[in-house]
């Protein structure tokens, strides 16, 4: 697909230091103003997403995270000094190529482009340990891959992995999206004692048995 004049000026300054910076700042004055308006729902703040894989990496002892849907690498940007190794995917070339430039310091960081349904199979294999999920590879009404990344991280052999699905107020059972309900029966079905709970706008899979 041609690149429009409009996006031109727009990759350019993505593509800067300077962009990311802004961002983190940014993050901050959104979370603020979400607080002063009382905390509104569905949507949440990028700022506690962050604050919710942090906190189930430090409770569950958890050192490789992977991610689906890297878009700006702002979630690795934030976790890229807190797991010995991140996995991440991303479709658009674009993105996944901005992602190699930022992150081409950090040996530890593995960066893939394509569809995470097709990758994600590809990489779960490789995995030795138990790890941190954060599925994000899906936006609105578009295709969404998830039932594929579920089924191939249900079929690694370690059974008791954190998954943590962004975007929970999409997961209402139409088209690609599995419904709350449908999601809780695939869970316990799958992981024996695990539980799930919504919270913040994320979905969160775990056993509170495994916690270290």
């Amino acid at each position: 697909m041609a690149t429009s004049n409009r996006e031109i000026p727009k990759k350019a300054l993505r593509s800067t230091r300077l962009f990311d910076i802004y961002k983190r700042t940014a993050f901050v004055g959104e979370y603020a103003w979400w607080r002063v308006r009382g905390k509104p729902r569905p949507k949440v703040p990028h700022l506690v997403k962050q604050r919710t894989l942090t906190e189930f990496a430090q409770n569950y002892k958890l050192e490789v995270l992977v991610e689906t849907g890297t878009n700006l690498g702002h979630m690795i940007g934030v976790q890229k000094d807190r797991f010995r190794e991140i996995y991440s995917i991303e479709l658009d070339e674009w993105l996944a190529a901005r992602a190699v430039r930022k992150f081409a310091d950090r040996p530890h960081i593995h960066l893939f482009q394509g569809d995470s349904g097709t990758v994600l199979p590809k990489i779960v294999p490789m995995l030795k340990e138990r790890c941190l999920f954060w599925l994000d590879a899906h936006w609105g009404d578009e295709s969404a891959p998830i039932k594929q990344e579920l089924e191939c991280i249900y079929r690694h052999p370690i059974r008791d992995h954190v998954l943590l699905i962004d975007d929970a107020r999409w997961f209402d059972g139409r088209g690609d999206y599995l419904s709350i309900e449908e999601l809780r029966q695939h869970a316990a079905r799958e992981y024996p004692g695990s539980v799930l709970e919504v919270k913040d706008d994320i979905i969160r899979i775990y056993n509170p048995a495994s916690r270290r």
